[in-house]
């Protein structure tokens, strides 16, 4: 016997932390194609109307698999009653909605990522295969599980008149957007929560501080140090990285682009290794302090009391993978003296050799740049006062 369709129900996620309904001039009007220029729309723009559409179509098409997540995940017997298809916020490649399922008296939360640009249809198929890759990596849950993408689109279909490549994947309840929504000129931050279930609220740098580390560490944990593959481009600005701030904080990587090499070398020795890993924590520690106001806005440069958290994110991580592997921590225990050793003119040659990797057309060299040499000092600093068998353990 067939199991029963249930209602779907279109809404719309703002600001202020409510859910509302979709009406019907709502689902006649076009979905912004630009984050970065938010007033922008054009005639070819998808209506939220088929957007909607084609989030249904895609459950329905995958709805017995879809329902066995759902019956797995919910403590009582029952189907399937009703679907919510929530818009969320808006990516500059995808649009997801929250698909949250009610079954009894539960109600279980999925992601279905939307490819709406030419950019994105690109790309969604490597990001949905980059998450499942990453995801069956190592012990700890970093990313969300993927469950299933659907077939590939006619060819002669017009991303124009129809979303045609989505994704299903976990919901992280509770997790969030945050940005720097504010900044002085001496780089004080005041950084923002997208809480869309209770409402934007700023919160501390101290919490702050906390988040960075942990952006730190998953992208650290991710560096494979056998052939120096790691999650690149990132970018705060892009909304990568979600992050809970209560009852403890902690933070999700939702965005994965690529996963390979940015370093090679004719062998994997340990000189090689360790300079793979100077790189890629030189290249981490100044991209970690670049964001943009609420996302869109002006590039922001944040305060040297971020160096110390990116440093202790990036050793931890070591320290994590190698405990896996071996329970022990003799190589990483070696590249932590090694930092320690670490003259300022080295550490100058190594962060020009990062700044000279970088495109000069990209929108964030220029402050990288100008505020280079500071961030020199302050890593060398970091390095030297770190009493490292008392601050960084697991």
């Amino acid at each position: 016997m067939s199991a029963k369709i249930p209602d779907f129900r279109f809404l719309y996620s703002s600001d202020d932390g409510k859910t509302r309904v979709l009406n019907s001039a709502d689902l006649e009007t076009p979905i912004l194609m630009s984050r970065d220029e938010p007033n922008q729309t054009t005639s070819h723009s998808v209506t939220y109307g088929a957007y909607m559409a084609a989030i249904k179509v895609f459950i329905l098409e995958n709805f017995e698999e879809f329902r066995n997540l759902v019956l797995e995940r919910i403590d009582s017997s029952g189907e399937i009653a009703l679907i919510d298809l929530v818009a969320e916020k808006r990516g500059a490649d995808y649009y997801p909605s929250s698909v949250r399922a009610h079954a009894g008296n539960d109600q279980i939360w999925f992601a279905a990522n939307v490819a709406l640009t030419e950019r994105g249809l690109s790309r969604i198929r490597q990001d949905y295969d980059l998450l499942k890759f990453l995801g069956s990596m190592g012990s700890e849950n970093f990313v969300p599980e993927v469950f299933f993408i659907n077939k590939p689109p006619d060819p002669s279909a017009s991303i124009m008149e129809l979303p045609n490549i989505i994704f299903l994947a976990e919901w992280f309840r509770g997790y969030h957007e945050f940005h720097v929504s504010s900044s002085t000129t001496e780089n004080q931050c005041v950084f923002t929560l997208w809480d869309t279930d209770n409402g934007y609220y700023e919160f501390s740098e101290t919490l702050a501080v906390q988040v960075i580390e942990k952006i730190a560490y998953i992208l650290s944990y991710f560096f494979d140090p056998a052939d120096f593959r790691e999650i690149y481009p990132w970018h705060h600005a892009a909304g990568d990285f979600i992050a809970k701030l209560h009852p403890a904080s902690d933070v999700k990587l939702i965005t994965v682009r690529q996963y390979q090499s940015r370093v090679s070398f004719p062998e994997n020795s340990t000189e090689n290794r360790n300079e793979a890993l100077l790189i890629f924590f030189a290249n981490l520690s100044v991209r970690a302090r670049v964001d943009r106001i609420n996302g869109v806005g002006e590039l922001v440069w944040m305060d040297k009391k971020f160096v110390r958290p990116v440093i202790h994110g990036f050793l931890k991580a070591m320290m994590s993978k190698e405990r896996e592997r071996d329970h022990n921590q003799k190589f990483s225990g070696r590249f932590i003296k090694m930092l320690g050793n670490q003259s300022i003119e080295e550490w100058a040659g190594l962060f020009v050799q990062v700044l000279e990797s970088h495109d000069e057309r990209a929108p964030d060299f220029q402050i990288i740049k100008d505020h280079l040499v500071d961030h020199i000092f302050y890593v060398y600093q970091n390095c030297q006062s770190l009493t490292f068998v008392d601050e960084i353990h697991l």
